[in-house]
């Protein structure tokens, strides 16, 4: 890098790997460069292979990283149980890694659904940021669960507890 040139700040993306999750992570890639910073996304290694086969390298401002799944090249998860346990046990010390080695980064992005990289990011020291594609009354259902099942109102697997 020349004398006098700034690097622009970075912002690492990491969608969950499922429909309607992806592609808006991928529009808010789009606006953060707009405001100046060098959005880099971070997928699981089967996704990162159909984002990358769509995108033209020399016309996009995104940078695509790929998280190594352990399912074997060119192969794609048979179901969620084998996703969810690449997620919690395979991708956590390839993401530190990608982490710890690119310099510049200011924030990470982490889909919700993705919450297996918030304690990734916090051991490297960078803020983390939450995202959610859905709309947000479906966020505060959610995040009401526990305050439901203090109260009463539903059991530990969702039940209601009485009827009005």
């Amino acid at each position: 890098m020349g004398v006098g040139v700034e690097m622009q700040p970075r912002i690492v993306l990491v969608p969950f790997p499922a429909q309607g999750h992806v592609t808006p992570l991928l529009h808010l890639a789009q606006a953060l460069h707009a405001q100046g910073f060098l959005p880099i996304v971070a997928s699981p290694d089967f996704i990162h292979r159909r984002i990358t086969a769509r995108v033209d390298p020399a016309g996009d401002h995104v940078g695509f990283v790929s998280i190594p799944t352990g399912f074997g090249a060119g192969d794609t998860p048979r179901d969620f149980a084998a996703i969810d346990d690449a997620m919690e046990n395979y991708m956590p010390g390839h993401l530190e890694h990608l982490l710890k080695e690119l310099d510049g980064v200011v924030c990470v992005v982490v889909d919700l659904l993705a919450s297996w990289a918030i304690p990734v990011v916090a051991r490297c020291g960078i803020p983390a940021a939450g995202f959610w594609p859905a709309m947000h009354a479906t966020y505060r259902l959610i995040s009401a669960i526990p305050e439901l099942i203090q109260k009463g109102f539903i059991s530990e697997c969702g039940m209601f507890q009485f009827y009005l």
